[in-house]
């Protein structure tokens, strides 16, 4: 009687995913195309259909086509009127933002700290203000928050929230999660690695929706990957996959601040080509490299060829390991100097396993709203989990 029941409530819950992922991903379908691309019937999709305009998930418009008859119902998502607190954590930017179900920033505010400098109580603090200033925001604009997704570089234990290890913040086994609910007891909270949070925002709305296999490579402060494998965010054993920027690309090379030596990101981040580039110019700038290195000044060309080579490296082992249909680069270094990116693209393809199909190399279209939108996803996939 029991399983009978449960089996009843998940067909429900399935059924209205289907429907509301038909409405999200179609925007002004009708009720009768809904029933028979899913199969439905159309009493069921008319019951489902009521329960998402009742809990204010979508909204209906009159059709304006034909002349004869009743006018179809046509369905939209009302992202608007569901938005989530979503915080980034970086280590020199802190972002906190009002993001609706559609990926919309209705609202954003933003610190420049220099947060490993910071106790993770201190930066709480940062983020307590910023979180109030948000939703003194949202109650002047009449929304109601879901509540708060959280993303961090760094290995997160997504059950309880902690942060067990964040090179570049400094933090070993912070207990983040239970930090942010002792501050805010009644609000839903959510905390995950920034990359997975910009592979689900990209798989949701960017350059990676309705790619059941894609990989996004970001490349700033620090290098991380995120996964998407047969249409879910991949997240390994424990949350810990896609850490690209600990691969050793060489045992003798620099320390990292991981304490092991050679990793990629002491490569290809930004801080370590501004390191290598002031050992030849004093005060230089990634705008320094860049311009000296078109201009034919040697040691600037070697930086960058550097970083054309071991980025190259490591989207070959996913384009081989994983065999993704596409690749997503993001972050501050390439967003912010574009002549970086093209130098990768002129070589893209060398260094490529030739049999496996190489996959195309895309610039992300969410900029630098990728993880607030991805860390927003996430918390209303959770308290909407029986629509989405």
């Amino acid at each position: 009687m029991n399983s009978k029941k449960v089996g009843g409530n998940y067909i429900k819950i399935e059924n209205r995913k289907l429907v509301f992922s038909h409405i999200f991903n179609n925007p002004g379908i009708s009720q009768p195309e809904i029933a028979t691309l899913t199969k439905l019937s159309p009493a069921s999709v008319t019951r489902i259909v009521r329960e998402l305009l009742d809990e204010g998930l979508i909204r209906e418009k009159d059709s304006e086509a034909g002349n004869v008859g009743r006018r179809p119902s046509l369905l939209y998502v009302c992202g608007e009127n569901v938005p989530a607190l979503a915080i980034e954590l970086d280590r020199d930017k802190q972002v906190c933002a009002v993001v609706d179900l559609t990926g919309n920033v209705q609202y954003r505010t933003e610190r420049s700290m220099s947060a490993s400098k910071y106790s993770p109580e201190e930066v709480c603090v940062l983020i307590c203000e910023m979180i109030n200033e948000s939703l003194n925001w949202s109650e002047k604009a009449g929304k109601r928050v879901a509540g708060i997704g959280v993303a961090l570089p760094g290995l997160i234990d997504i059950e309880s929230g902690n942060v067990l290890y964040s090179s570049q913040l400094h933090w070993h086994d912070v207990p983040l999660g239970s930090m942010l609910r002792e501050l805010f007891p009644n609000m839903t909270i959510t905390l995950d690695n920034e990359m997975n949070a910009r592979a689900l925002a990209e798989f949701t709305f960017g350059e990676m929706k309705n790619e059941q296999n894609a990989v996004i490579l970001g490349i700033g402060s620090g290098v991380g990957a995120g996964i998407i494998a047969n249409g879910r965010v991949y997240r390994g054993s424990a949350n810990m996959s896609g850490e690209v920027g600990h691969i050793t690309m060489d045992e003798n090379g620099k320390m990292c601040e991981c304490g092991c030596y050679g990793c990629l990101q002491t490569y290809v981040a930004d801080w370590a080509l501004i390191e290598d580039a002031q050992r030849f110019k004093s005060g230089a700038t990634i705008n320094d490299i860049i311009h000296l290195a078109n201009a034919g000044e040697q040691w600037a060309m070697s930086i960058i060829d550097r970083f054309v080579r071991y980025t190259k490296t490591a989207i070959s082992y996913f384009t081989s390991l994983l065999n993704p249909s596409t690749v997503v680069l993001c972050g501050q270094l390439l967003s912010n100097y574009p002549d970086l990116l093209e130098y990768l693209k002129r070589s893209y393809s060398t260094q490529m396993f030739w049999p496996v199909n190489i996959p195309p190399l895309k610039m992300s279209a969410l900029d630098n709203d990728g993880v607030i939108i991805g860390a927003a996803t996430e918390l209303l996939n959770k308290v909407y989990k029986e629509y989405l």
